[in-house]
């Protein structure tokens, strides 16, 4: 069964944390929602920026748009039994993501930070 959304409503989360519901508006205005179990979280959250890159990208016909986001924060701590770090990085309306660092991440990414020259992409960490 294909549900075609209007509008995202709201998501919410099972009291046990086992599953969470995608609660939307369809084409005719009616409520409807999708439930998947929390473990599908992960895998949602890594395929959207893609997605979201190549709905700009067919929408626009323009490759080099990005949906940035403004940094409304930041947090560095140490990773419990491990010489990485996390970084947590937060905009001004809540959003958060963080990452693990390794200590050559953490090298490479402050130095990118000191020599930046914005007319020319950085080569990724890994």
């Amino acid at each position: 069964m294909e549900i075609v959304g209007k509008a995202l409503t709201t998501c919410q989360v099972d009291p046990t944390g086992d599953s969470f519901r995608i609660v939307m508006e369809d084409a005719d205005g009616r409520p409807a929602s999708v439930v998947l179990p929390t473990d599908c979280l992960r895998a949602l959250l890594m395929t959207l920026p893609n997605v979201i890159e190549q709905a700009l990208k067919a929408r626009y016909r323009d490759d080099t748009l990005k949906v940035v986001y403004p940094m409304g924060g930041f947090s560095l701590q140490a990773a419990a039994g491990s010489d990485s770090r996390i970084l947590t990085m937060t905009t001004p309306d809540g959003f958060k993501v963080s990452f693990a660092l390794s200590p050559e991440d953490a090298g490479g990414l402050a130095m990118s930070l000191v020599d930046i020259d914005v007319d020319q992409p950085r080569a990724a960490f890994n």
